[in-house]
């Protein structure tokens, strides 16, 4: 089992560099703010990366695989209509279409926000088609509700009694200063066959394991602008040894899934207990797709908060996102690092 650690550049990591960029978190709010990496994937040499404090933009950051260098990342405003921000976006995967054309996907958690309001912005789901022969120019992007696919899960929930997820909140004017969230949604990746996207989910958890979901009908209802049209057709737990999934990829060299998986800080049961705590164990997995095949451990990152992992391209190498802030649940430092590692499978 391999370790990446903060600042070592030691095989299997072979490059790593500090990504906190500042841009505007709206086209209202001109505040430049740091980009909270949350999402990531690879088109024809750069990385695409989301930021959940980012509600109208993504990021790109180029990477020359042959020298290893990693650019500084750039921001591209996508969204102009204040309505279809993405609020939370915690995911971004990409498909390759039948003429080499790539569409881009991002998805919110779906969560409640640390006011405990389920904001609309919150359950969007968003796409574009990337132009060829630019580094980031796009056309055609649709902003959807998927609230029909939380509303579908919380049924799921309820029957197999699942509990909501809780997380404290200080300035939470309510007595109870845990509040609810219901969960998050935080990684996305399409079947080889582009026939289901998975969602995985960082929190709930169920008897220790994290949750996925198999959803039909996303191009579908994203095309029509009918978001009836998104079908849960399965829910399952994945064993992450007590982590959430934090992100998900199909990985074309190893013939299955790459998964990001961490803990998360949960409720403040006592005055006394430290909060948040910093025990979130990130670690990389690797799944087969089964869902009756148990993932494999390949990686810790004991002093990193991993949030997003992706392969680049074809190549023998790896890209992890980490960001040590997140302000919904109270560690308002802000530092997000990419770091590229080599793995060319587990053993099986």
């Amino acid at each position: 089992m391999k370790e990446i650690r903060f600042g070592l550049i030691d095989p299997p990591v072979i490059a790593q560099r500090d990504i906190t960029v500042r841009a505007a978190t709206s086209n209202q709010n001109p505040e430049p703010k740091p980009l909270e990496c949350s999402g990531l994937a690879w088109v024809d040499g750069y990385l695409i990366v989301s930021s959940d404090r980012h509600q109208h933009l993504l990021f790109t950051c180029a990477v020359d695989l042959a020298r290893m260098t990693i650019a500084e990342p750039r921001p591209h405003v996508i969204i102009s209509n204040e309505q279809n921000l993405l609020d939370d976006a915690e995911s971004v995967t990409v498909r390759r279409r039948p003429d080499g054309s790539w569409l881009v996907y991002v998805m919110c958690s779906l969560s409640n926000d640390n006011r405990q309001l389920p904001l609309p912005m919150r359950r969007h789901m968003l796409r574009l088609a990337l132009r060829p022969g630019e580094p980031f120019s796009f056309q055609g992007v649709t902003v959807l509700g998927a609230g029909k696919i939380r509303q579908r899960v919380d049924r799921e929930f309820k029957a197999v009694g699942v509990q909501p997820y809780r997380t404290y909140y200080g300035e939470h004017p309510g007595a109870d200063k845990n509040t609810y969230r219901w969960g998050n949604v935080e990684g996305i990746a399409f079947t080889p066959d582009a026939s289901r996207m998975l969602c995985g989910m960082r929190n709930p958890l169920f008897g220790g394991a994290a949750l996925m979901l198999a959803v039909r009908g996303a191009d579908d209802a994203l095309t029509a602008a009918d978001a009836g049209r998104f079908e849960v057709t399965d829910v399952f737990p994945l064993d992450l040894d007590r982590r959430g999934v934090s992100d998900l990829c199909w990985d074309p060299v190893t013939k299955g899934y790459l998964i990001a998986a961490a803990k998360s800080n949960g409720p403040k049961l006592d005055d006394d207990q430290p909060f948040p705590p910093n025990t979130l164990d990130s670690a990389l997995f690797w799944w087969s797709g089964h869902k009756t095949d148990k993932p494999v451990l390949f990686a810790t990152a004991p002093d990193m908060k991993v949030e997003a992992v992706c392969r680049l391209g074809t190549s023998r190498f790896i890209a992890v996102g980490s960001d040590e802030g997140d302000v919904s649940e109270g560690r308002e430092q802000r530092q997000s690092v990419l770091t590229i590692m080599d793995f060319t499978g587990v053993a099986r």
